[in-house]
């Protein structure tokens, strides 16, 4: 029986991941203007109905916390989107032998790839416009992603240092 090699499965998992995660951020540009702003004012509800110290405000307060929020939880949501993107694309690029600085740069270009092309996507969609400002925030949240996974994959190297050099002293 053949061994499995598990870079090839991590590989497998990240590039389904980033498939998704593409596909979802197509689908969110996809909405109308009126569909994203549903979209973002329901987050927002189901948000301060949860948290302690707005669940019990009244309806108009509630409101008005919703409405003034808008434009923060949407640039929120992109920043995060493309973080899960980053993490998604770079976790994939790891698992290939280049040099850490290749695979981030191969990463960053992808994502902020992908985000002009969501931007020039949403140029398409009724009530919805490209912002040069979204690429920008959404390339942030891809380098965020980037540095997430080196920051793991360093603490994972030095937890396995760690443990063989404790193991060479027992």
């Amino acid at each position: 029986m053949k061994k499995v090699n598990k870079k090839n499965i991590y590989r497998t998992i990240f590039l389904i991941l980033s498939i998704t995660t593409a596909v979802a951020i197509f689908i969110f540009s996809s909405q109308d203007g009126e569909q994203s702003k549903t979209t973002s004012r329901g987050f927002m509800k189901e948000l301060i109905n949860i948290l302690p110290f707005t669940k019990h405000l009244d309806e108009a307060e509630k409101a008005r916390i919703i409405e003034d929020s808008q434009t923060i939880i949407r640039k929120i949501a992109h920043f995060s989107i493309y973080t899960i993107l980053g993490i998604n694309v770079m976790g994939f690029f790891r698992t290939f032998e280049w040099n850490t600085k290749k695979q981030a740069i191969f990463t960053l270009s992808l994502c902020i790839l992908y985000a002009i092309s969501d931007e020039i996507h949403q140029f398409f969609s009724d009530g919805r416009a490209p912002l040069i400002k979204d690429v920008f925030i959404d390339s942030f949240g891809s380098l965020f992603g980037i540095l997430i996974i080196l920051g793991i994959t360093n603490l994972m190297k030095k937890v396995k240092t760690t443990r063989k050099s404790g193991k060479n002293e027992v």
